[in-house]
């Protein structure tokens, strides 16, 4: 009994393995749950394009925008686990169920890991109201001021970076809450506020063009693309070791052989030169994770920020 148990284990796990390697055999969908024309769907778009020259079958990239990316998380926890509904997603896979109780999927088991794709560290940039070209200098004018940071919504991510510096820092500043990351920017520089906290691909447009200015990025050290950028730790913040990302997922129950096939070919589509090209000029690095590094940081960032909105009170509305 036991060897016949054993022979179908083998047997099995051999049948996962062939179907992983087969897999593509049909048209895949890769959904964005933004809308169209931000960082998160030109990157989704371009990794779209990279694996359906590796796989040969076509990538439709399907836009469902709504609920901090939950609507298209949603779909894609229900849709079934076999590789042929992908989902590249950002931070808010972490950020929305620390916020949001009645999430219909658990993010834990509903959904699966692949790798991530590109990532960054968070940076804040200040609007012409700061006077300080320092972090340090910013820290002290907001002691002396208040000082009123933009989000893009109660539980983004931007509003979890921000309570989190401001929590490391030590600083008594006022948080508003806008509809988008855009109308939080658009705030920012019609002077509604003083910093914004987002992905270099969000906010470095914005500093090329001069509408406001790169205060520091978050972390231990300075990011190798911004260089002239200090980070938040030489004044003295610590505790903030936490990038931004874009990641690709599937649904919850996927065959680790499938996972560890799609994670490699992604790595594949990510060492293009012109994917490549897509991740500099957004001012990102392609991702190096395994399956099972990226869950883990996945699931850790998931603890963090639901540790930080029962410190900080961070509820949805």
């Amino acid at each position: 009994m036991k060897m016949l148990t054993a022979a179908m284990v083998a047997l099995g796990l051999s049948s996962a393995a062939a179907a992983a390697q087969d897999f593509p055999s049909k048209p895949i969908t890769l959904i964005v749950p933004y809308s169209g024309g931000g960082s998160t769907d030109l990157i989704g778009r371009q990794l779209a394009h990279e694996l359906q020259q590796i796989w040969g079958q076509p990538v439709v990239v399907e836009n469902r925008a709504g609920a901090g990316s939950m609507i298209g998380t949603a779909a894609l926890s229900q849709a079934e686990p076999d590789g042929y509904t992908l989902l590249v997603n950002t931070p808010a896979v972490a950020t929305a169920p620390a916020v949001q109780n009645d999430l219909p999927f658990d993010p834990k088991t509903d959904i699966t890991a692949i790798g991530m794709v590109a990532t960054s560290p968070y940076m804040a940039v200040a609007g012409a109201a700061v006077n300080a070209t320092t972090f340090a200098d910013f820290i002290a004018e907001a002691k002396e001021r208040p000082m009123f940071f933009a989000t893009a919504g109660v539980g983004t991510s931007s509003h979890f970076t921000e309570e989190l510096l401001i929590q490391q820092a030590g600083l008594d500043a006022d948080i508003v809450h806008f509809s988008s990351g855009g109308d939080a920017q658009v705030n920012l520089m019609g002077g509604h506020a003083d910093v914004y906290i987002s992905n270099t691909a969000s906010v470095m447009p914005y500093v090329n063009n001069g509408q406001v200015k790169a205060l520091v990025v978050l972390g231990s050290e300075r990011y190798e693309l911004l260089p002239d950028v200090e980070a938040s730790a030489e004044a003295g913040v610590d505790g903030i070791d936490i990038n931004s990302w874009v990641g690709l997922f599937g649904p919850g129950g996927m065959d680790p052989a499938l996972v560890e096939k799609i994670n490699s070919d992604m790595h594949a589509a990510l060492a293009t030169d012109s994917f490549k090209k897509v991740l500099a000029d957004n001012f990102v690095i392609a991702g190096k994770d395994s399956a099972d590094e990226f869950k883990a940081q996945v699931e850790k960032e998931m603890d963090l920020w639901k540790t930080l909105a029962t410190e900080r009170s961070i509820v949805a509305n």
